[in-house]
Parts: C-alpha cells; structure tokens; sequence
C-alpha cells in the first residue's frame, strides 16, 4: 500500500501540472507572458535575418537591451534556446514577420496571416510545457540521490511542479525555461558525482556539455562557474596525477567552446561581458559603493527592499497574488466600479509561505548544530552544501544586480529559478527539520494544498482583474 500511494500520487501531480500550466497559457494573452513579445521576436529574428540580434544605442533605456529592427529581439540573451525553436516559426511561418502591421510594412518581410500567428505561438509555447517536464524528470533524478524517502522525493518536486512561477514559464515563450531545465540537469550531474560517482572522464565530458548548453542559454548562470570549477575538481581528484589535466581540459574546454564566442563577440560589440547595462536613470536607487552603507544609512531600505521583492516574486508574478494600489486606481480610473478577485485568500496564503520560509530557516538552524557536533562530512552532506552554494551564488547575483545596475531586478525571482530544485530541497529538509517523522505526510499534504489553492487565487485574479485591466480586447 505504501508503494501504491506515492503512485498514484505522481500520477495526480503530473495531472495537477499539465492543468495549471495549459491553464495560464490560455489565461496569459499571446505575447503577454514576461518580455514575450521580444523573445518571440528573437526567434522570429534568426529566421528573418538569418543573423544574431544587435543592440542599439548603450544610452537608450529600452533599445540597448533589443535590436531596433522589428520584430525587437530581446538581443542580451546567448541564443541556444531561440536557435532550437527558430525551426519550428520557419516551418510554419516561413520568412513572414508576426508583428504590427504599420511597423511590419518598413520590412521587406511580409506579414504572417493571425491564423498562423496564433498557431506558431500555441506551438512555441507547448515547447516551453515540455521543458517544464524535462526539468521536473531531472529533478527527481536529483532528489533520489538524497534520499530514498519516496514522499520526500514526491514533496521536492511537487513543490516546484506547483509553484505557480514555474508554472507561468511553462505557459510563456521565455529563454528562462530552456535556463531552468540545463540549470537543474547540470546539478544533477554534479550531486551525481559526489553521491555516485562513476567514470571521472565521462562525468567531467558530460557536464562540460550540459555546462556549456547553460551557459548558452542565460548569461546570468555565469554566476555558477565555481560550481563548474568544483566539478572538474570533482573528476579530477579521482584520476592518477599525471592525467588529471584532461578532467579539467574536458569540463572547462567544452563549456568554453560551445558558448565562450557568444560571450566574446558581445564583448567585442559592447565592452562588457554582462548584457544588462547600468540604469542611470534614478540614480538614487543603486549603490556606487558598499561603503554608502555607512555614509548614507537610509540606504539600509534598498537591501529590505530587494530582500522583500526577492522573496515575493520567487513564488508567482507578484500581481497575480498580491494587490497593488496602483492597480486598483487604475481599476477605478477605467472602469469606475468595484472589483471582485481572489486577492482576499491569496494574501493570507502568501503570509503562510512566509511563515514556512521563517519554519525552514529555523530548521536548518536545528539541521547545522547538530551536523556541527558529529562535524562528519558524509557524500550526501556534501550534495546538499552544493545545492545551497547553487541558490547563494544565484540569490548573490540577483542582489549584486539589483543594488548596483537595474532596480527593477528586486523583484526578479524569476531569475532564481535555475536553482529552484536547489531550494526545494532546502525547503523540505529545512521545515522537516522541526516536525516528527510522523507528520511528514501531513505536512507535505498541507504544504502542497497551498500552493493548489495559490494557483486557483491567482488564476481567479488574472480573469477577473489582471486581464480585463491590461489584456488586449
């Protein structure tokens, strides 16, 4: 019986995700989801022009980020995942440009029927589903490692396969989708080595490929290159001395080679490696220097205010849950009503989660004085201090970015999700940390019937408020 329910429970939460997310693919209009249209452009780009995106003006806020030409290609992403979705807008749409008509016209392109723009979006979008259950296979994968608790495993990744951020990229166009799914299958890869370790030259090949395909498909996973460097480490400790240099040469070479040309022709074009440029435009919303936290103390606010935008938005677009006022006047500016949602349930579920963040912190606390005592490093020890170094070194860069080049990433937990499974993880062997073995179960039930009832609230507050406010009529 014990064998049975996990069965069936797997069955349900794969149900449960193909629901939700083909849920929010009709729910979020086309070219809707976050910067859509642009990475729609950025495939639609390599089919048209049959060349790589070039940005514009450094000094313009908008066009420095995309390349001017219709159809605006979002042109700071490496392109690994336009380039394997480019084939299917050209087998459906040919060389027609799926963009406005006015500014479609200044092309020699023509312009793709709505029929066939709906159909090539739809497919495009069903790919990003695809990857969503790739990267959940991964990561059970990866959790099996840790442990043979099957409702542990069962827990890790129904915790991501629900979260309703994981879940909107699967719906969406979004170069995040192809970064979460390499993210999570090259730590894989990397707890494979140091739980089960097997050939050290095939492991070190292995993840110079899926670490170069990383590297290829999001510039901010450059934060994990010490993680890299750990894993040709890793291989290379167990080979004779006189040929560990091939462990190393196989795990950076590859990466180097399959994506170390888009990073120097970026540099070469733009005198920077890192895509984003520094926003200049309030400047009293970033750090010079480390130091103005002790020369200007009302800059304490920014780090709460990253902490607090960081933590929110991890789990969902933070308007789909929480209420803006913003929003509400420009409710009552349109349509001069009032308005009937979710936020009501979703606000205090959110404030659960808060409290279960504060439980898994405090968990871990447990967890660290008693690993302190034994002072024992044991492989799996090791693995779960390499998932937690993998969420740090992402969290560090997020933060980095957000307090010395673009404000506007305080609210970017979407850019964490290539650590997801990491902070899985960390969640569950935190919180079940202050509960007895016993209700484990329970808790898991419990946990899982939020993030349920977090997605219901969130789909409620897009039909009823979200779309109606923005979505095209």
């Amino acid at each position: 019986m014990a064998v049975r329910r996990p069965t069936a429970a797997w069955a349900l939460l794969t149900i449960a995700y193909l629901a939700f997310a083909c849920l929010y693919n009709a729910l979020i209009p086309l070219g809707y989801g976050p910067d859509e249209a642009h990475h729609y452009g950025y495939i639609q780009h390599l089919v048209l022009y049959r060349s790589l995106p070039v940005l514009g003006p450094q000094d313009h806020p908008i066009l420095c980020h995309r390349d001017p030409r219709p159809p605006m290609a979002i042109g700071i992403h490496p392109p690994l995942y336009y380039a394997l979705l480019a084939p299917i807008y050209a087998l459906i749409a040919g060389r027609r440009i799926d963009y406005p008509a006015e500014a479609a016209r200044k092309t020699p392109f023509p312009l793709l029927p709505r029929s066939r723009s709906e159909l090539v979006q739809r497919l495009l979008r069903s790919i990003s589903l695809l990857m969503g259950l790739l990267t959940l296979l991964c990561l059970a994968r990866l959790v099996a490692l840790l442990t043979d608790d099957a409702w542990r495993q069962f827990a890790v990744v129904g915790f991501v396969a629900l979260l309703p951020h994981f879940l909107m990229l699967g719906a969406v166009m979004n170069n995040d989708n192809l970064a979460v799914l390499t993210g999570t299958l090259f730590l894989l890869l990397l707890l494979r080595q140091i739980v089960r370790p097997s050939e050290p030259l095939r492991e070190a090949m292995q993840l110079g490929f899926v670490g170069g395909a990383m590297l290829l498909s999001k510039a901010s996973l450059l934060a994990w290159l010490p993680l890299l460097f750990f894993g040709a480490w890793q291989s290379a400790r167990r080979l004779p001395t006189a040929v560990r240099w091939r462990a190393w040469l196989l795990t950076l070479a590859i990466p180097a080679l399959l994506s170390g040309w888009w990073y120097a022709r970026f540099y070469l074009l733009y005198g920077r490696i890192m895509p984003i440029v520094q926003w200049t435009h309030e400047p009293q919303m970033l750090f010079l220097s480390p130091t103005e936290l002790l020369t200007q103390p009302d800059k304490w606010w920014l780090i709460w205010r990253f902490l607090s935008g960081a933590h929110r938005s991890l789990w969902a677009q933070v308007d789909w849950f929480l209420l803006k006022p913003e929003h509400v006047a420009l409710w009552h500016q349109k349509f001069r009503t009032d308005f009937a949602a979710a936020y009501p349930v979703s606000e205090p579920i959110y404030a659960l989660l808060v409290l279960l963040t504060v439980a898994m912190l405090a968990g871990w606390l447990i967890r660290l004085g008693r690993w302190w005592r034994n002072r024992q490093w044991t492989p799996k020890r090791l693995a779960l201090a390499v998932l937690a170094a993998a969420f740090v070194l992402l969290y560090g860069a997020l933060m980095h970015y957000t307090l010395f080049t673009h404000p506007g990433g305080y609210e970017g937990g979407r850019y964490l999700l290539p650590a997801i499974g990491a902070f899985s993880v960390l969640f569950w062997w935190g919180i079940t940390a202050l509960v007895p073995t016993r209700w484990h179960r329970p808790l898991i039930a419990t946990v899982l019937a939020l993030l349920v009832a977090l997605n219901l609230c969130c789909a409620v507050n897009l039909h009823t408020f979200l779309n109606p406010l923005y979505a095209p009529r």
